[in-house]
């Protein structure tokens, strides 16, 4: 059997096992690059995730409350925080203790509900739209089969707004504090992205069994196609200049 009869069935076989791959690829990266990242993906243009700015005077307002508050546990943590109660120290304990919220002000801490995580949500969103719905959720379900938004967290307040990319805001259920923004952008461009990396559960790692077989039959796919148009420009040469 010749070279380039040899060749091109390489080149077919290849292209039968990992020529859809390669259409995903060329996808992925098309939507890579022509969807907005920061403005859509992100949502920078309609979501600014909270800044915690602590009122004078704070550390003699908190003092009791903070001092109680150590006395739960084994403290390995404390974080300032914004709540839909406004700014507060967080401290997290070793072991299966709940954190403790400690307001700022020195008020008592009050779990938010439904009416303070619109308020909070919508003074985060930087547009004037309404607000679609407003629900407390024990678990998220993924999008598109294999896109999770919140990486698998439950418990979540998840505001969503009446915008072009239904953005979704996502907040701690039981304090209140943002944990992030999504949208559709985001959902698609991550399921592209998982694709593209052929990892269907985490979509974190681009370094994947599949993804190492994959791309050496591609490369295969593309060197077989490279000898073939060789041979063909040296037999187009041939007859260009047979005597």
């Amino acid at each position: 059997m010749s070279l380039s009869a040899t060749t091109f069935r390489l080149h077919r076989w290849l292209g039968w096992l990992v020529g859809f791959q390669v259409l995903i690829w060329v996808t992925g990266g098309v939507v890579f690059s022509l969807v907005p990242f920061e403005s859509w993906v992100k949502a920078g243009d309609t979501v600014k995730p909270p800044t915690v700015v602590l009122p004078q005077g704070w550390a003699e307002r908190v003092a009791p409350a903070l001092q109680a508050a150590a006395g739960l546990g084994e403290v390995v943590a404390v974080a300032a925080v914004a709540t839909p109660q406004g700014p507060a120290l967080r401290l997290n304990y070793r072991g299966g203790h709940e954190p403790v919220i400690v307001p700022a002000d020195g008020t008592s801490w009050v779990p938010p509900d439904e009416a303070a995580i619109l308020r909070f949500a919508a003074g985060l969103y930087q547009r004037q739209v309404e607000v679609a719905s407003v629900e407390r959720m024990a678990t998220i379900p993924p999008r598109l089969g294999i896109v999770a938004e919140t990486g698998g967290r439950g418990d979540l307040w998840r505001v969503v707004f009446d915008d072009a990319l239904a953005t979704r805001m996502y907040l701690n259920g039981r304090t209140g504090e943002f944990v992030t923004s999504r949208n559709e952008a985001w959902v698609w461009y991550d399921f592209f992205w998982r694709l593209h990396i052929m990892d269907y559960a985490d979509g974190e790692n681009f370094n994947g069994t599949l993804l190492r077989v994959a791309s050496v039959t591609a490369f295969g796919l593309a060197l077989a196609g490279a000898v073939l148009a060789v041979l063909a420009v040296r037999r187009r040469w041939r007859a260009a200049n047979r005597p």
